[in-house]
């Protein structure tokens, strides 16, 4: 194989464009190690905390919307009935392993049992516990064939293991354009010819997931230098099966990475670029419309230092937001909203850092990000910005306590009217502790 210089590879990583532990997600979530003997690999992992938001609730007082809460971004999801809350943010229990001796068939199923979107978007229950699924088999050389449901090649804030961030929360671009939310084929169309249409979750979000076939590889091109490549076809649904457009959703991914020295899983410590594209249809009141996603970043951890950059671009389906449907001022009953149009279009990302004061065991860490979501329309834009700034406390491992403030805007800026309702928009602190068992 004809060797490629550092030098080369260094200009291809800034010409791409860091995240939180520069990791090969795609080997790790996909395959046993090499060296395996476990056929059956339990395990699981805890995160329960605390959130306080300390914005304004603005519920409209007459007319035809009397009663409705116009302000979910200062609601605690997934309920997004309260401004606090003691919660179980996450419970997953999971196992995996090699099912052969010779470990060319690997599996990995995981389930999930706290409350977030994945088992109450919006607040509504909707019975899924089933994450991740599925078969790897590697008999092939140079190529690695997964099927089942799972996690998509693509953005490293969504490839990356949850557990292993130490933001209680998603960036805002990760949470809206990627974090993605379904509605059935008979949502209401808001208004004749909108685009725009509303209805209740009846299945959980995409979770970064979806069902397919995935061919994966990475390469040892030197001693510390790696090539990774994937290509998925998926459903495009999520974690479930409703409404299928009938046409797949096609993701590639490429990451080259330089490693620093010896290290293991979420802990690599390496320089790694990476770049992603994704492209399907979503079917709404019987029309397909294209959802378009791709981004490009890089991610650096080495001697306790992290830095993380990632940008994402959007076009056609855009979620805009939770509303509220129930005049009961004593109430709420939420709804999702998605401006379905193909001319919609978005962008935003993430800059974090983060360092250790005390090595492996206090760390302290920033991160910010934005969103510039719908800047086609001029009433319909919103513009995101948020501060965080954190500080965690390791036991061992993931095993941690995290503690994040983040100091957040919203603006409207070409619509004064909704400026209003947004200006009651403030921070938010999040505490939570994560535990892997």
């Amino acid at each position: 194989m004809k060797t490629i210089s550092k030098r080369v590879i260094f200009i291809v990583c800034c010409l791409f464009s860091i995240t939180l532990n520069a990791a090969d997600w795609l080997m790790l979530a996909g395959t046993e190690p090499d060296d395996s003997d476990k056929k059956m690999n339990v395990w699981g992992f805890i995160q329960v905390g605390y959130q306080k938001d300390y914005g304004d609730i603005f519920e409209v007082q007459s007319g035809n919307n009397a009663g409705k809460n116009l302000t979910p971004f200062v609601m605690i999801a997934p309920s997004l009935e309260s401004q606090s809350s003691f919660e179980v943010n996450r419970a997953r229990l999971a196992v995996r392993g090699k099912i052969d001796n010779d470990n060319k068939f690997n599996y990995f199923i995981m389930t999930e049992f706290g409350e977030n979107g994945i088992t109450q978007p919006a607040g509504h229950r909707v019975g899924n516990y089933l994450t991740d699924a599925s078969i790897t088999y590697r008999g092939i050389p140079y190529c690695n064939i997964r099927v089942g449901q799972f996690k998509y090649p693509g953005s490293e804030e969504g490839m990356r293991a949850v557990f292993a961030s130490e933001y209680r929360n998603f960036s805002v671009a990760g949470g809206q354009l990627l974090l993605e939310r379904f509605i059935p084929n008979d949502a209401k169309e808001i208004a004749p010819q909108s685009g725009i249409y509303q209805a209740v979750p009846t299945v959980s979000v995409g979770a970064y997931r979806d069902r397919g076939v995935e061919l994966f590889e990475t390469l040892q091109l030197q001693k510390n230098i790696k090539l990774s490549l994937a290509g998925m076809i998926g459903n495009g649904t999520g974690l479930s099966s409703e409404n299928s457009s009938g046409k797949f959703t096609y993701y590639a991914y490429m990451a080259s990475e330089y490693l620093f020295g010896k290290s293991k899983g979420y802990f690599t410590e390496s320089f790694k670029a990476y770049m992603w594209y994704q492209d399907g249809k979503r079917k709404l009141h019987n029309k397909n419309y294209t959802r378009q996603r791709y981004g490009l970043g890089v991610d650096y951890f080495h001697n306790g230092l992290r830095f993380d950059l990632e940008y994402i671009k959007a076009k056609g389906m855009i979620f805009n937001g939770a509303k509220d449907v129930d005049s009961d001022p004593y109430g709420v009953d939420w709804e999702y909203q998605i401006a379905a149009d193909d001319k919609n279009e978005a962008d935003g990302g993430y800059v974090s850092l983060q360092y250790y004061v005390i090595a492996k065991k206090v760390e302290i860490l920033g991160r910010y990000d934005y969103l510039n979501r719908l800047t086609n329309s001029r009433l319909g834009e919103r513009d995101f910005k948020t501060t965080t700034l954190g500080l965690s406390y390791h036991f061992k491992g993931p095993n941690r306590v995290d503690v994040n403030y983040a100091f957040r805007s919203i603006t409207a800026p070409y619509n004064s009217v909704a400026q209003k309702i947004l200006d009651n928009c403030d921070n938010l602190l999040s505490i939570q502790a994560t535990l892997k068992f």
